[in-house]
């Protein structure tokens, strides 16, 4: 495999691993049961921000907006209660 055909393959699998962190996050971020379960914001300002930020806005909410365990957990806690 040549250098160009080398460097394709790798920009192609960072853009599949980017696609693939940004539907992870936007899922996420919808499953939430409540504005309520989030850190910080809203479960809507997230979406938009997941969104229109693309691949850095999912970044941004996974480390800043998203609670401990996720989606998931969130919703365990809201039930407990």
């Amino acid at each position: 495999m040549s250098e160009w055909g080398l460097f394709v393959f790798f920009v192609f699998l960072l853009g599949i691993g980017g696609l693939a962190l940004w539907i992870y996050a936007l899922v996420d971020a919808v499953r939430m049961p409540s504005d309520a379960a989030l850190k910080t914001g809203t479960q809507l300002v997230w979406v938009l921000v997941i969104v229109l930020a693309q691949g850095v806005g999912a970044l941004i909410y996974l480390i800043v907006g998203r609670p401990p365990g996720g989606a998931t957990a969130a919703r365990l806690r809201t039930e407990a209660a």
